[in-house]
Parts: C-alpha cells; structure tokens; sequence
C-alpha cells in the first residue's frame, strides 16, 4: 500500500507542476504587462533611449529556460565570458544575434541556448513570449521567448562565449526584497542601477528589465508554485 501511495504523489506532483506551466502558458496570452513594467528596472539615464530612433537596430532572441530541479521550479541565467563586447561578464538570458537561416526570433532563442548551454531545442516546449525591448548600448532589439523543458536540462557550456551558470528558483523573483537599488561597475565606472539579487549575483538592465515584465506577469496572475 505504502508503494501505491507513493505513487498517487508523484502522479499528483507531475499534475501540480503541469498545471502551472500551463497557468503561466495561459498569463502569457493576455495582454502583456509590456514596457511599463520594464521601465521599473531601467538605469534612469536609459528611459530616454529605450525605443530606437532607426530601423537598422539588429535582431536578437533570448531565452527564459523554466525547469524543475529538485521539485523547485527554476531559470537558468549565464554569466557571460569576459571578453570585449558590451556585455562582457554580466549575467544575463542565453540567446543571441539573428541569423538569416532562422525561420524567426523564436528559432534564434532556441538556436542561440544550444550554441551556449547545450540544451536541445526539440526538449524545450515554447510557451509565449515577453514584449521585444531595445537595447541602446548595443543596438539590439531582443524578443524575449518563454520555454519549459520537462525534463531536467544537461547543460553543457560553450566556454568561448559562458563562464558560468546560475540557477534560480523562480518564486526567488516573486518577493520584493528581493529588488533593490545596487552599485555595478562598468569599465571603470561605478552606477547605482536596479537590480535583481541572489546572493552574489546581481542582475541589471536588459536582462533584469525582461526579467520585471515576466515577474509583474506572474505576480498579477493567481499561479500558486
């Protein structure tokens, strides 16, 4: 008997964490929160400078990777290698620039996980996607992809272009103390921006901008987790 209840829970638990992957499929299809919400997390000298004055702005997708580890529903971020582009060293979503083969910005976010994290985009179920944001630093506009992977992911990371992963729980986003006011340092230079921390770890502007929109969402949702 001890064997059938302990199959009932996980029947039961594999329904619980369905159910609310597909109540966060089903927030996504509601009118975004939109730009608003990620006016909440911008650097005060970027307000002015979030929609682009040219239609020359390069095409990107990145990707909120949800999964369970552990029985905790997670995002994945990656800490970006240290190199010379403008993003060096910051924490931020897997994705990347579009390329003339993808179908769409959704395939780029797929393609772009894979080429860092190695994640197989036929594992990955897309469930929506966050309003596109453009980032004036390097010219990009990014759209924003939702996806749920089943099964737990097995990352492996593309050392060229990750130094390192960070997995969050998501409920870690839903309390406030969580958001705050920090200090980064930018080649040089020190800013006091918003920011998203856990631990360590401290995520600011485009990421932490998409990452507003999506908290806002699921805080205005009912979804218990």
């Amino acid at each position: 008997m001890a064997k059938l209840y302990y199959f009932c829970d996980m029947v039961n638990n594999e329904h619980n964490k369905s159910s609310v992957i597909q109540s966060i499929e089903n927030e996504l299809k509601k009118p975004l929160p939109g730009i608003q919400s990620q006016f909440k997390m911008a650097p005060e000298s970027r307000i002015r400078t979030l929609i682009p004055e040219s239609r020359q702005s390069k095409k990107s997708g990145v990707l909120l990777l949800l999964y369970y580890k552990n029985e905790i529903l997670k995002l994945v971020f990656i800490k970006r290698a240290v190199n010379n582009s403008v993003h060096s060293g910051q924490i931020s979503f897997p994705g990347g620039k579009y390329d003339e083969t993808d179908k769409d910005l959704m395939v780029t976010s797929l393609r772009e996980t894979h080429e860092e994290i190695g994640v197989e985009p036929s594992d990955i179920q897309i469930i929506g996607n966050l309003t596109t944001l453009f980032i004036p630093v390097s010219n990009y506009i990014v759209f924003p992809v939702i996806g749920f992977c089943a099964k737990e992911p097995v990352f492996i990371l593309n050392d060229s272009e990750v130094a390192g992963l960070i997995e969050i729980p998501l409920v870690h986003f839903l309390y406030g103390e969580n958001c705050m006011l920090g200090s980064v340092e930018v080649r040089g230079t020190i800013y006091e921006v918003p920011l998203f921390k856990f631990g360590e770890n401290q995520i600011w502007g485009a990421t932490a901008m998409i990452l507003s929109e999506f908290v806002e969402l699921l805080n205005n949702s009912n979804i218990q987790f």
